[in-house]
């Protein structure tokens, strides 16, 4: 008998649910690479800011935030990137619902949750602008 490895779309579409381990850090800290456990469900409706949605990008599949709505789409980031990307609403196959972290559950709806999403979103410019001059010091240090 002949076993077929199954898309996430698949999964999701089969199974109603998708459960696996972070292989990157760009959601950090709230999600560690190849320790922490995510569980996806299909998009059933549009995403709001503050959402973690799953879509995909090219032959790659990527968790990240959105950070605003667009008319087609969304702008997202991941917690631990310094860029953006614009998604469009086709790409995305599903939303973070909950995670484990450290061996701890946790659901997108808790409110301590909320307030860690709303300040990483709000804190970006800050992070942002201390990334540049980290990366400006190490340059003239290294030159």
């Amino acid at each position: 008998m002949e076993s077929k490895i199954l898309t996430i779309e698949e999964v999701l579409r089969e199974k109603g649910v998708y459960v696996g381990v972070t292989t990157t850090d760009s959601m950090q800290p709230l999600l560690l690479g190849g320790r922490d456990t995510i569980v996806v469900r299909p998009k059933t409706e549009p995403l709001k800011p503050l959402d973690v949605a799953l879509y995909r990008r090219g032959d790659k599949y990527i968790l990240h935030r959105v950070i605003s709505v667009l008319d087609d789409g969304y702008l997202i980031r991941g917690d631990n990137c310094y860029y953006e990307e614009i998604v469009d609403e086709k790409d995305v196959i599903g939303i973070l619902t909950e995670f484990y972290h450290k061996d701890k559950r946790f659901f997108c709806t808790d409110k301590k949750y909320l307030r860690y999403a709303k300040k990483r979103v709000k804190r970006y410019k800050f992070r942002y602008f201390w990334h540049r001059v980290k990366n400006k010091l190490i340059s003239h240090k290294n030159n």
